[in-house]
Formats: structure tokens, C-alpha cells, sequence
């Protein structure tokens, strides 16, 4: 072989030892970048939406609810809320939906009011409403049937004196939802250690001698317990027999406008059930506030990162 040849024949090797060096050394450090990105976890991942981390979900309450409209009217629409879907539930259902999803910190949102025993239970707060949709502060009413002030006066004024505050209520609800004692057993217990309170209410002198007083109440827990305290209070110590049944929401309103019923203790207003006292109030007595400054909105639990509805 010529000098010449041999020339070119080491120059070829000495290239392809060179190509095959950087090669391989470019092989390695992806795969030691492979390797550190899973050790370090650094693993690049499409972000999920919002809506999707909300299972595309908006939990709800009864479907008959004023709220409920609001929801799906005004808030979905003018906070650009369209790839959320508002799902019907009862109180316990949207509970139960808060706690499973909470057992593996799953984003939730749903709609929640206060007072509630649920919002210390599971860590809920409510999301900033900057439109201000959800309007001011509710009031839970007593109402009557029109004729009950002239008919029964000392009930139409045990119901107007009618009165608790945050720790009251918030004790009484917690006392139904631990079920430890049947509804109107648990009232009582309660009762027993507020009579102060109680006797606050009731009329001088009342007496309602054996007659019947027919109350309504829904399937919320802080209308069960007022409307087992209320229970308690007439037949012991007001001398009234009370029948009362839980029905839907708009059942209640429909049935106590129409005479079939007496009294009520679980009217939230202006906003909740603003539709129904539209279609009924006019039939019905305003017997005042038993609780002040209740709030709306939705609720979402700590662990979600996000501040406000604007956000979802």
C-alpha cells in the first residue's frame, strides 16, 4: 500500500473514532438526564383545566331551590363557568360527595351556606364572589299561614320571639348530624340546658289547651332541629299538640299557603327560596327573623388552591 493510501485510511479511522466518541457521549447524558428527571420527579406533564380538575362539576341542592337558578343563570354564565355542569343533589348527598372526594384531597365545589356544621367539619370556606351575584347576608324566617296571628296568637308570638345565634344553632344542628339521640330526643337535650333562653320566648300566661298546631319542615338538618325545638317548646310548655311533616321545599310553601299547615321555621330570604315566597307570599305571614346574617356562595375545601370564583 502507497504512503499516500495509508494516509488516507488512518485519517478515516481517526474520524470515525471521533464521530463514534461524541456519539456516545451524547448518549449518555440523555440518559443520565432521563434518569435524573426520574429521580427528581421533574417530569413534564399536560396541566390539567380548572374545570377539569372540578370533575367538570358544579354540586348542587334540591333542584326546586332559588339558588339553584342563580347558579346556573347568573354565575355560570357571567363568570364564563360553560364547561361546568350543575348536578341536583339533597343536603346529605352533597355532604357525601364533599367527603369522598375530600378522603383523597379530589377539587370539589359546590354550593354552601352558613350556619352549617359542615364548614368546620370539612375544612370548607367559601369562594370570593367579586360580582357580588350571591348579593347580602339571608335571614332564616318563621312564617304562618295567612290568619294564624288572629287564630293563634300565642303561637304567631312564641314563633316571632323565636331567636338563635351562631353557637346555638351550630350546637343544635351538630346534635342531629351525630345522631346519638333521635331528632326530637336530641332538641331536648338541648333544651334542658337552655331554658333560660326558652322561657324567653314563650308568652306570659299560654296556654293552648290540647289544640293542634300543624308545622312543615324540609330535610335541611338545621330545619329539623329548629322545628323539633319549636315542637318541644308548644307541647311542653305552651300545652299545644304538634303534628308535623318533612316535605320538599316546594311543598312546603305550596301546603302552608294554602291553610293545610300552620307555621314554618325554615324560610331562608330574600335569595334561597325567593321564588317561591314570589308565587306564595302574599298568602303568607312574615312572623320575623330567627336567625340573621346566614351566607352563600360556593365552597370549595382548603386543600383547593384557588381564591375565587373568577378563578374556576
Amino acid at each position: 500500500m502507497s504512503k499516500r493510501s495509508m494516509m488516507i485510511l488512518l485519517g478515516l479511522l481517526l474520524t470515525a473514532l471521533i464521530f463514534t466518541g461524541c456519539g456516545g457521549n451524547g448518549a449518555a447524558e440523555v440518559e443520565e438526564g432521563e434518569m435524573e428527571a426520574e429521580e427528581t420527579g421533574e417530569v413534564v406533564e399536560e396541566t390539567a383545566s380548572m374545570a377539569e380538575k372540578f370533575n367538570y362539576e358544579i354540586i348542587g341542592i334540591d333542584a326546586g331551590a332559588e339558588i339553584m337558578s342563580t347558579v346556573e343563570e347568573r354565575v355560570m354564565t357571567e363568570y364564563g363557568l360553560d364547561e361546568y355542569e350543575l348536578v341536583d343533589a339533597s343536603e346529605a348527598a352533597m355532604i357525601a360527595e364533599i367527603e369522598s372526594r375530600g378522603m383523597v384531597e379530589e377539587w370539589v365545589v359546590a354550593i354552601g351556606w352558613t350556619p352549617h356544621w359542615k364548614f368546620p367539619e370539612y375544612n370548607l370556606r367559601f369562594l370570593e364572589d367579586p360580582l357580588g351575584i350571591f348579593g347580602e347576608e339571608e335571614n332564616i324566617k318563621a312564617l304562618g299561614r295567612a290568619g294564624l296571628t288572629e287564630d293563634m296568637p300565642e303561637v304567631a308570638e312564641v314563633l316571632s320571639n323565636f331567636s338563635l345565634n351562631d353557637d346555638q344553632l351550630g350546637e343544635m344542628m351538630m346534635m342531629i348530624q351525630e345522631g346519638e339521640q333521635g331528632d326530637r330526643e336530641a332538641m331536648e337535650t338541648w333544651a334542658a340546658d337552655h331554658q333560660e333562653l326558652i322561657e324567653s320566648w314563650i308568652p306570659e300566661g299560654a296556654d293552648g289547651e290540647g289544640a293542634t298546631v300543624q308545622l312543615l319542615y324540609n330535610n335541611w338538618t338545621c330545619a329539623i332541629a329548629k322545628s323539633n325545638l319549636m315542637a318541644y317548646v308548644l307541647e311542653e310548655k305552651m300545652n299545644y299538640v304538634v303534628e308535623k311533616d318533612m316535605v320538599d321545599v316546594a311543598v312546603l310553601y305550596e301546603s302552608l299557603a294554602s291553610g293545610d299547615y300552620d307555621a314554618m321555621v325554615s324560610a331562608w330570604l330574600p335569595l334561597t327560596q325567593a321564588n317561591y315566597w314570589e308565587n306564595y307570599g302574599d298568602r303568607l305571614e312574615d312572623l320575623g327573623n330567627i336567625y340573621e346574617g346566614a351566607k352563600l356562595g360556593l365552597v370549595v375545601p382548603d386543600y383547593v388552591t384557588i381564591d375565587s370564583i373568577e378563578e374556576m
